[in-house]
């Protein structure tokens, strides 16, 4: 019995087959979506509004769980979670673009100041997370070695751009655009940047 309990406890510290862990941030994004979509009529506008904003929420908590991997015992997902953020924000612009630009970029000066802003810090993030995932494979850490490091800590400051992005334009959900869940996202990730360099 006691040796089934050591095989037990040793599984469940292996990490899960990066196959398995690209079929679970699959599953959530296909989880979130149907749910979005029971909830929504299939020609509203809200719902693209809506499947943009929760792919947006599901990257920035993703990217957020990247800081505390290690103190959460995540580090073998820490990857996979950072992969997950660049993929949901990926969506997120995708549906987003749609839905507030009506897919076309000369829509921007169209749009209000504040508007104009957030898309702005939104962009500045993707584009900071594109040459993080581009180079999140084994191949990437042995061709940059101690460069890929140093590249990497773009990491943070992506993540906290995210988050103002979601403060300054509005995590809604049906709320005011600056509701009390879009200060909570950016007061974690400010809390979680500043343990994360007050511990090394």
């Amino acid at each position: 019995m006691s040796a089934i309990l050591t095989d037990l406890r040793e599984s469940a510290r292996r990490p899960l087959p990066g196959a398995v862990q690209a079929g679970l941030v699959l599953f959530v994004a296909a989880s979130a979506e149907s749910l979005v979509r029971r909830l929504y009529p299939a020609d509203s506008a809200v719902l693209i509004q809506r499947l943009g904003e929760v792919y947006g929420w599901l990257s920035l908590a993703a990217l957020l769980l990247v800081f505390p991997a290690r103190r959460l015992r995540l580090m073998p997902y820490r990857r996979a979670l950072g992969l997950a953020g660049f993929a949901y924000a990926l969506l997120h612009t995708a549906y987003t673009f749609g839905h507030t630009l009506a897919g076309r970029l000369d829509n921007l000066p169209f749009l209000s100041p504040v508007m104009q802003g957030g898309i702005v810090l939104g962009g500045v993030s993707l584009a900071l997370l594109v040459p993080l995932a581009l180079t999140s494979t084994n191949f990437a850490i042995r061709r940059l070695g101690r460069h890929w490091r140093t590249l990497h800590r773009l990491g943070p400051p992506a993540t906290l751009l995210a988050a103002l992005h979601g403060a300054w334009i509005g995590v809604h959900f049906g709320l005011w655009p600056l509701a009390w869940t879009s200060a909570v996202l950016l007061a974690l990730s400010a809390a979680l940047y500043l343990t994360r360099r007050s511990s090394r």
